[in-house]
């Protein structure tokens, strides 16, 4: 049964072939009149040709010329113009692809065995892989061949899934899908494949193309996958075909998302209003009865003005973007024109749901890292799909690609290789699937399951013809020895270097940098610290699509020193691109850090405005806006016509502060700005509420007019608890001969308070005119701040510094040390060497005898010992000392020895001197002392051997001077012995 239903099959095989072939000869005849057409053409049109054509570019022709005899004659000068442009393109393109020329700078003996050599395992992987190829081409004629062994950068032939080399890189940055991505696509220049419709003969290792960090999208694909592979991700590449722009990574008909800062405005209202109409028809739905609207009252006359000018407005915007409408419409002709649709040949990524909580299906193209759903209309159709373990081919008959199904498990769907790579429960489907006795095949592969069990390939012993065909039974794919195994990755591990990755873009024009072209817009990646001014991004922005009107630059900055991180650079609409034009509107934003706590700088023509870091000042000064006097010519100096001040957090309760200064003619100069700020016209200041203050005492706004005859000081206060209305005074000054005085204007809310003394205005308005000055001075030294943050700005920016990360810091740090002479390091090396003074004096000059070495080692053990007596010696001694201090705190303390009173010891010392113990002698001696006191009436000496002296008797005798009636009272107060309890009192 087996026999007669391969039978049956290679004649099914053989009639299918036999239709297949039919149709392809008639192709062939067709394509052989075809370039005899266009040979014709050529020698009559061209003089002779005298540039050789491409089979395709001949195709080409001929169908035009076909076109062209069916709706008339084409025009000859449109030819030849098109003719000479194709002649350029060809005469400006590379004899060779560059990966072909990089591959011949390659040096075999450079690289590992692996890459110029095939291991026996790895040949018997080809013959198998050949094998199948042969199969498919005979089987499905019509489709387009696989890439199954492309050669390698040493010209050897290496099968596909060999040459993914899973990788976990070191850098947490690539560790996510987006990063990972977004590096590859930066980190290598993309080349799109030299021929668009055929397959890449030529497929190098993973670790050349980051090497060269260039390459095709198989080359990036492959990478990409390996890395994705390599941190958890179920990746697979790709083989399909692609639109024209996916093909070429071409963008410039996509607008940039993302970074400008009027589409993000414009998203957020577009979302308002689909919100707000969502919400208004909920509303009629959920309410049946609403209130009536009031009529919007409109004049006729005012609505006609404003339709009016509305229409002349249109008129002229259309006007102006005419041109650009123009080049968008044949720019988007050109677009939707593609001679190869459909038949351009891409690689991809794919990456499966399951790992790394990914939820749903995804592509990733490598050529720009952007992450698309699988449903996305630029991917035209799928060949097959690949990774370090499987090739699988698809055997799906859908119409559009997006009803792919991407189950590699289900054997209906996709083709596989090798049987090893899966499971068990899938080994068993597949053999259940391969028994001859089963429904019939929805493919020619499916019945004979080509490329699974222990089949042989073609060409060995005992396997040829019905036997590579041959159907396997579970009781021999059940043999574990038989199936062959997918040998290990030919390609070394991945490895890029961290100054390399740090640098992180290819070389451009001779700076590692990444230019794209958007929709209106351009964006230019700088790598970190490679430009003097530490730029690492620039985004322009147009007004047309030939990108020659400049409307904004954006500009981001990394590791600077004066924590610039932004600046915004906007021109005004209108104008074409001039270097030496200055620009309309500057931003710029800083990080947290700079000595002036600066954090928004915005200069316009009509002002400036500084932001600060409110908690980094002394004042709490959040925001500084100057603004200029208007109509005035740009040569001359600005001069200020109002500065506004707000603070948060102030000592004093201030929150706003303002100065106005009066108004100057537009072509006179400006005075000086300290002259204007010592006259000002207006100044105004603003304040919180205190509650420990009544509302009618606490001032909520104080404003100086001292530009005005006469001048004033007006006084607004808070608003008290139910008041709708708060209380005014107002200071006005009056000068005469004989001193400045002033009269008061006041509305007092409450009627029933008591009304301010004279001697209380006068006193306020004291401390009006003090706090006037006051004022005055701290604009002056807030008008210095700014000018000094402006000079610094201007100073940073002609000498900007960079700060050093930590990875370049460590690199100087090992190229000093290297550079460091040979004799420190040796004499370092001598003064940590700890064998150094057991050693013999000759051992630098010649190696040591085993007598020696004996020597050496004993001493060592010896200084060992005594070392470690000595360490017993000090632990014995301490805690000898630990044990006494112990035994003398538990001992009872006795009562100190009563001595007499200090005058009494004077007199003491002076007559009998040495008699007198110390209260720092011993125990003894004070118990003795008592004693003898006691007994016999005599102060003991402290020297057992010195004479005793009576402790009564005279002492005039030893006295001199005044002290003599002293002791003739003492020595007759003290004629009778001395009693213990007279003595203690």
């Amino acid at each position: 049964e087996r026999v007669e239903g391969e039978r049956r099959g290679e004649e099914n095989v053989e009639g299918e072939v036999s239709q297949v072939q039919a149709p392809e000869e008639e192709t062939m005849n067709s394509t052989m009149e075809l370039s005899q057409v266009v040979e014709e053409t050529d020698k009559e049109e061209m003089d002779g040709g005298g540039q050789d054509r491409s089979n395709s570019l001949g195709q080409e022709e001929a169908q035009n010329e076909e076109a062209d005899e069916g709706g008339g004659d084409r025009d000859e000068e449109e030819f030849d113009v098109e003719a000479e442009e194709k002649a350029e393109e060809e005469a400006e393109r590379p004899s060779e692809p560059p990966k072909i020329l990089r591959m011949q700078t390659i040096q075999p003996e450079d690289l590992s065995a692996s890459y110029s050599a095939n291991s026996n395992e790895e040949l018997l992987v080809l013959e198998y892989v050949e094998n199948f190829r042969r199969q498919f081409v005979q089987l499905y004629p019509h489709r387009k061949e696989l890439l199954l062994s492309p050669r390698n950068e040493c010209g050897v032939e290496k099968f596909i899934c060999t040459t993914v080399r899973p990788t976990k890189m070191e850098y947490n940055e690539i560790y996510d899908l987006e990063s990972c991505a977004l590096f590859v696509s930066e980190h290598i220049k993309y080349e799109h494949l030299w021929d668009p419709l055929t397959l890449p003969k030529y497929i190098p290792s993973p670790t050349s193309v980051l090497r060269w960090q260039a390459g095709d999208c198989f080359d990036m694909s492959i990478v990409l996958a390996s890395l994705l592979i390599g941190v958890g991700y179920d990746a697979y590449v790709v083989i399909g075909f692609a639109e024209k722009r996916i093909c070429l990574a071409d963008e410039a008909h996509e607008p940039l998302v993302g970074h400008s800062r009027s589409r993000t405005s414009q998203g957020s209202s577009r979302s308002k209003k689909a919100q707000i109409k969502v919400f208004s028809d909920d509303a009629k739905e959920e309410s049946v009865y609403s209130v009536k609207q009031r009529p919007v009252l409109d004049s006729t006359f005012v609505m006609t003005r404003d339709k009016f000018d509305r229409l002349d407005q249109e008129l002229t915007k259309k006007e102006q973007e005419a041109p650009a409408m123009l080049i968008e419409e044949e720019e988007q002709s050109v677009q939707e024109e593609d001679e190869y649709e459909g038949q351009r040949v891409h690689a991809w990524v794919l990456v499966r749901a399951g790992k790394r909580e990914m939820v749903d299906n995804v592509f990733v193209e490598a050529s720009t890292g952007k992450v698309v759903p699988t449903n996305h209309p630029g991917y035209k159709g799928i060949e097959a799909v690949f990774n370090h373990q499987n090739y699988w081919v698809d055997m799906q008959r859908v119409d559009e690609p997006k009803d792919i199904s991407f189950a590699l498990e289900d054997f209906n769907k996709w083709e596989f290789l090798f049987i090893s790579s899966m499971s068990k429960d899938q080994r068993r489907n597949s053999i259940e699937d391969a028994r001859p006795n089963r429904s019939p095949p929805s493919s020619p592969l499916e019945g004979k399951r080509v490329g699974t069990g222990n089949r042989r390939p073609a060409g060995q012993e005992g396997g040829a013809g019905q036997d590579d065909q041959r159907v396997e039974g579970p009781e021999e794919v059940a043999e574990g020895e038989h199936i062959l195994d997918l040998p290990p990755s030919w390609v070394d591990k991945l490895f890029i270097d961290r100054e390399i990755f740090l640098r992180r873009y290819a070389e451009e024009s001779g700076e590692p940098k990444r230019t794209k072209d958007y929709k209106k817009s351009r964006v230019e990646h700088f790598a970190e610290n490679s430009r003097r001014d530490g730029m690492t991004e620039m985004i322009t922005l147009y007004s047309d699509l030939a990108r020659t009107n400049m409307t904004e630059i954006q500009e981001y900055f990394a590791n600077r020193k004066d924590k610039l991180v932004s600046r915004f650079r906007y021109f005004r609409t209108g104008k074409r691109i001039d270097s030496n034009r200055k620009e309309h509107m500057i931003f710029e934003n800083f990080d947290p850090g700079r000595p002036d706590a600066l954090m928004k700088l915005v200069e316009k023509p009509e002002g400036r405005e500084f932001t600060f870091y409110h908690k980094a000042t002394l004042d709490g000064m959040v925001n500084r806006t100057e603004s200029f006097t208007r109509n005035r010519d740009p040569a001359k100096p600005v001069a200020l016509h109002k500065v506004i001040e707000t603070f948060e957090g102030h000592q004093n309760r201030l929150t706003y502060r303002s100065i106005t200064f009066e108004p100057i003619e537009p072509n006179t100069d400006a005075p000086p700005m300290k002259q204007q700020i010592d006259h000002p016209r207006k100044m105004t200041e603003k304040f919180e509420r205190n509650p420990e203050v009544p509302a009618d005492k606490d001032i909520a706004k104080r404003t100086f007019f001292t530009g005005s005859r006469p001048p004033r000081i007006h006084l607004i206060f808070h608003y008290g608890p139910g008041r709708i209305t708060s209380s005014t005074r107002t200071y006005i000054t009056e000068k005469n001969l004989s001193g400045d005085e002033f009269s008061v204007q006041e509305y007092v809310v409450d009627p029933f308070a008591k009304p301010m003394r004279y001697t209380e205005q006068r006193d306020e308005y004291q401390l009006l005119t003090a706090a006037e000055k006051s004022l005055i001075s701290e604009f002056r030294e807030a008008e210095r701040e700014a000018t000094k943050i402006l000079e610094s700005r201007e100073k940073e920016e002609k000498e900007p510094g960079l700060l050093k990360s930590l990875h370049v810091q460590l690199q100087e740090k090992k190229v000093a040390e290297a550079m460091k002479p040979k004799e420190e390091e040796s004499e370092a090396a001598l003064k940590y060497d700890y064998l150094a003074p057991y050693l013999p004096k000759h051992a630098k000059q010649k190696a040591l005898t085993k007598q020696d070495a004996q020597k050496v080692k004993d001493s060592c053990l010896k200084a060992l010992k005594e070392r470690l007596i000595d360490r017993a010696h000090i632990i014995e001694t301490r805690l000898e000392e630990e044990q006494a201090a112990l035994t003398k705190k538990q001992v009872p303390v006795p009562l100190p020895f009563l001595l007499p009173p200090p005058f009494l010891l004077l007199r003491l010392e002076r007559c009998c001197p040495g008699r007198i113990p110390e209260a720092g002698q011993g125990q003894d001696v004070r118990r003795r002392g008592v004693r003898e006191v006691r007994e016999r009436g005599s102060v003991p000496h402290p020297d057992s051997q010195a004479e005793e002296r009576p402790a009564r008797g005279d002492c005039q005798g030893q006295v001199q001077g005044d002290d003599r009636e002293a002791a003739e009272r003492s020595s007759s107060r003290h004629s009778q012995p001395i009693n213990l309890s007279q003595a203690k009192k």
